[in-house]
C-alpha cells in the first residue's frame, strides 16, 4: 500500500538548502515560507542615477 514510506527523495528534498522533509506537503510550505519571500537583487542597470546621493 505505501502509507507510511518516504516518497521519491527529489520530492522531499529542498534545491535551494538542501534540507531533507518528510513529506511533499511540507516541502511546497517549507519553499514558500523560507524562500518564497526573497527580495530581488538590484542591478546595476535599475540604479542609473549616476550618483549615491
Amino acid at each position: 500500500m505505501g502509507l507510511f514510506r518516504k516518497g521519491n527523495k527529489n520530492e522531499t528534498k529542498c534545491k535551494e538548502c538542501g534540507l531533507e522533509l518528510h513529506a511533499p506537503e511540507r516541502l511546497k510550505r517549507h519553499l514558500k515560507k523560507a524562500h518564497g519571500n526573497v527580495p530581488a537583487k538590484k542591478t546595476d542597470d535599475q540604479d542609473s542615477d549616476g550618483g549615491m546621493w
